[in-house]
């Protein structure tokens, strides 16, 4: 069995190892036969730098690493060697030095290390006569490879006068590789990073680059489809079916739910590499991929702009939506999308227009969002929430609605205190409407949380259902009221008749009226009965 590659991303060490690696090479090889400029994003921790790494090697013409991969066993490729340049933004020291001084001491090193001079001027300078000398020295062009480029916007999306700044010397670092690619000094131009951003040159005047984000020769560049999956980690999946007493099918389908189901295209399915990696290692499921970077940031604009969280199950967006966008008009379902947050559900044709429908790639990434936007809405503690989140999951199973409520005030209790409503809502039927789609959103995160069947809204023929949530023997269907009375919010469920499409259930359905107050910002009342057919 082989070791896996937890932590890995040099490529030469893993194969020099012999440790498991999923082969990509047919891939990169198709790659590097169909063109010589591109840009790739994808999420963190996906394989970007690996990816890096490996084409590092082959133009670096090391062909022994190669010798046992698809590429050095079913293609003409020769292995020519080129000057290689790589830059890796995330090992910048952003936070205790300027961008532009450690994109000159790397550019300094590198001529340091080929022997050649470059004008100390300008970023924009240094780069060009770096690269130029450095090819017409080694009578070769140059193979540029430059890693999470955007590194030093996202790490600042907060403090967006610094983005601004770094994104300002970013568009001169890239600003003379349209000459040097027209010059012939550039052999091949590889760049990485997770969100595509306006006002970078390497975008707007580099117009030969192709952008793979989602395009077909990429579809399973990155992430392991369920194929690779079975044909690299045989070993792995029986050791962990063996321990933990599994079939092997039950744990191949655990497996796939919590980690498979991103997507490029809406057809090809993947898993996330470092979330299946951990997996086998610490044999039991777990949110390896999404606790590396908890989305603050992410989560708080939506609660500030106010956006429903259940909008995010199926999002409606257009090819340029997902392309690009600028850091004062961050497009929250787009940047959800090229930061793993979401994935391409499935696309739909108009004529040939491409039309994609965003949503959760798997329950790792839905659990744990779900999870941090509770905490961010009700801005509660982890503890706090993680505790009460139990408790109310119990409640639901067993049909014990009280212990369900005294949990959701105790998670609503600092509302009152921490919360105050955007300025747009003015008067008081706005304010009520607001608050009451609030206390919606809460509701829904909480029930999507604990990974129950969920329906909110559900347009009926006598109205819509505020909220359905269903156990293995229990179904609630739950209507709210916002300063009224959950007498009124039951009657309201028996009136339109929402039990109607229920009459078949085997499950015990309870009927549940909740008044939530403005001025207390939480529940004031609740009702509950059994339906009984």
């Amino acid at each position: 069995m082989k070791i896996l590659p937890v932590g890995k991303q040099n490529f030469e060490d893993i194969i020099e190892r012999d440790l498991l690696y999923v082969d990509k090479t047919r891939q990169v090889f198709e790659l590097i036969r169909g063109g010589d400029l591109y840009f790739l994003s994808r999420p963190r921790r996906f394989g970007k730098s690996l990816l890096v790494s490996l084409l590092r090697h082959l133009f670096l013409g090391k062909k022994e690493l190669f010798q046992h991969l698809w590429i050095g066993q079913h293609s003409d490729y020769d292995f020519p060697a080129y000057p290689v340049l790589q830059f890796n933004f995330a090992d910048f020291g952003l936070k205790t030095r300027k961008l532009e001084e450690e994109l000159s001491g790397v550019l300094q090193a590198y001529a340091d290390e080929y022997g050649v001079g470059i004008e100390m001027t300008s970023i924009a300078t240094q780069f060009k006569t770096l690269v130029q000398n450095i090819a017409e020295k080694a009578g070769r062009p140059v193979v540029l490879l430059i890693d999470e480029y955007d590194k030093p916007i996202v790490d600042f999306l907060t403090e967006v006068d610094k983005a601004e700044a770094n994104q300002l010397i970013l568009r001169q670092f890239f600003g003379p590789l349209k000459g040097l690619e027209a010059a012939g000094h550039l052999r091949f131009l590889f760049v990485t990073g997770v969100s595509k951003f306006s006002k970078v040159s390497l975008f707007s005047d580099l117009n030969n680059l192709t952008d793979l984000s989602i395009h077909s020769l990429s579809h399973d560049l990155l992430g392991i489809t369920q194929e690779e999956l079975l044909a690299n980690f045989g070993a792995h999946i029986r050791a962990t079916a063996n321990k933990l007493n599994y079939a092997e099918a039950a744990l191949l389908q655990e497996i796939k739910t919590w980690y498979n189901g991103y997507s490029y295209d809406g057809e090809t399915r993947l898993y996330n590499p470092y979330s299946l990696l951990h997996f086998f290692l610490n044999q039991s499921l777990g949110n390896y991929w999404f606790a590396t970077g908890t989305p603050t940031f992410l989560v708080e604009t939506i609660r500030k702009r106010g956006i429903d969280p259940q909008e995010f199950e199926e999002v409606p967006m257009s090819e340029t939506l997902m392309d690009k966008f600028s850091l004062r008009e961050l497009h929250m379902a787009g940047l959800l999308f090229q930061t793993g947050y979401l994935t391409i559900k499935r696309v739909e044709y108009k004529g040939l227009i491409k039309r994609y429908f965003l949503g959760y790639p798997n329950q790792e990434v839905k659990n744990s969002m779900m999870y941090n936007l509770v905490e961010a809405f009700t801005f509660q503690s982890a503890s706090l929430v993680g505790k009460s989140l139990l408790y109310m999951q119990d409640g639901l199973e067993q049909g014990n609605i009280t212990l369900f409520m005294d949990n959701l005030k105790v998670i609503l209790s600092d509302l009152k205190y921490n919360w105050q409503p955007p300025k747009q809502y003015k008067t008081e039927e706005e304010l009520l409407n607001m608050w009451e789609g609030y206390f919606h959103a809460i509701l829904y995160l909480i029930t999507a949380y604990m990974d129950l069947f969920v329906q909110a809204e559900l347009a009926h023929y006598k109205g819509r259902i505020d909220l359905i949530a269903q156990t293995e023997d229990y179904l609630y269907i739950m209507e709210f009221k916002m300063d009224g009375s959950a007498q009124a919010a039951l009657e309201q469920i028996k009136a339109g008749d929402y039990m109607a499409p229920y009459r078949n259930s085997k499950k015990r359905i309870f009927l549940v009226g909740i008044n939530f107050s403005n001025e207390e910002r939480n529940w004031e009342d609740w009702v509950v009965e059994e339906w009984m057919r």
